[in-house]
């Protein structure tokens, strides 16, 4: 049992599976009917992983209550928002008889932890969405798919300090960068925590993170100015450094890369993105600090279509801006408000192989998930 929140307010911490670090959160018991819920929650267990679903269908993502897209008519819409997650009332239904006759059977029902200060988002496409929340020290996992909500408080023995980058390589584990603890924690698709990279001298406040194709993870240190690359097998292997890049970076913080492990970095006090190709030979950078639209006031999170479009999240601006290879700005999205479609401090944004856009939408407490529409852009 612990007080998860640091004001008094204890809670158990359950584990989802035998030995992982992924919790639900309860309130302690308080009916004593322990041999008939443990029987209890037995069958039921055995009947729920039967009906569960592991894919959320393309049809379900769509909340039909919100009609937003980018530009408006009569130009060929570009971006659709499609669903915003205030927190787990949007997940976890309102519970009928049968809900409420399960929560008596296993005591009191689950409690659950809103967004407080979402910033790095990942996510696999089916449903599946961790989200970092340093504030909190926690790392949210919502399965929209299965409705369940649970969380990464801690690493081994260790509370999570300060969760900021969140990246899942191709075999679903979940890799979690922690600025205060300058450490970066490895998970197991099943939720066990597998172990902390070998990085002790050599960061000192990792922050964005990304993976290319060849497993080699690309994580920003922003306190360090440097872009340090580590190989499949979680090893240092260099710096983003190279000869043809004459500038220093300033406080680098995001990291993507896109189909062609090229890398894109954030380097958020020279107000621009860096880009390097596969080798890590600097290509060039993207826009420069100014008010007017392909410019930047405050670039935070960046991520890439299966176009390759770049997409720059601003929080100053509370818009996102799209640029195609070229560097030509497309079209940039949404402005400052809590309104839906708006934004307030946004940092993070990733973008699954379906070209749904989840923003991290930090000081509206909430993630709004957007999508790329493809085929229409496209003619």
């Amino acid at each position: 049992m612990q007080d998860v929140l640091g004001n008094g307010d204890w809670l158990w911490l359950v584990p989802m599976a035998s030995g992982s670090q992924e919790y639900s959160m309860r309130r302690p018991l308080t009916h004593n009917w322990f041999v008939f819920r443990v029987l209890f929650l037995v069958l039921a267990a055995a009947f729920m992983s039967s009906c569960a679903s592991s894919k959320l269908e393309r049809s379900a993502w769509q909340d039909n209550r919100i009609e937003m897209i980018w530009p408006q008519a009569p130009e060929t819409p570009r971006i659709k928002l499609v669903r915003i997650i205030q927190g787990p009332d949007d997940v976890v239904t309102e519970k009928g008889a049968v809900g409420r006759f399960f929560d008596l059977m296993l005591g009191d029902k689950n409690e659950y932890l809103g967004f407080f200060t979402p910033h790095c988002i990942a996510a696999d496409g089916n449903g599946l969405i961790y989200v970092a929340d340093p504030s909190l020290g926690v790392v949210h996992k919502y399965n929209l798919a299965s409705r369940e909500i649970s969380y990464i408080v801690q690493a081994g023995t260790q509370r999570l300090g300060s969760p900021v980058g969140v990246v899942l390589d191709r075999q679903g584990n979940l890799y979690i960068t922690d600025a205060q603890r300058a450490a970066i924690y490895k998970f197991t698709a099943e939720g066990l925590f597998q172990k902390e990279l070998d990085t002790k001298g050599i960061l000192q406040r990792p922050t964005g993170i990304a993976i290319n194709s060849r497993g080699e993870k690309i994580v920003a240190d922003t306190l360090a100015n440097k872009v340090f690359v580590f190989s499949e097998d979680d090893q240092l292997k260099g710096e983003l450094n190279g000869p043809d890049f004459k500038e220093a970076f300033n406080m680098p913080t995001y990291v993507a890369v896109d189909a062609f492990d090229s890398v894109y970095v954030t380097d958020s006090m020279n107000f621009t993105i860096r880009i390097f190709d596969s080798a890590g030979k600097y290509l060039r950078s993207q826009g420069q600090i100014g008010d007017s639209p392909g410019s930047f006031a405050r670039p935070k999170g960046i991520a890439l279509d299966s176009d390759r479009n770049l997409y720059v999240l601003d929080a100053i601006f509370g818009n996102f801006q799209m640029f195609n290879q070229q560097g030509q700005l497309l079209l940039y999205v949404s402005q400052e408000g809590s309104r839906p479609g708006e934004l307030m401090l946004p940092s993070g944004i990733f973008i699954d192989r379906d070209d749904r856009i989840y923003i991290a939408d930090t000081f509206n407490h909430r993630i709004q998930v957007y999508q790329y529409l493809k085929e229409k852009a496209s003619k």
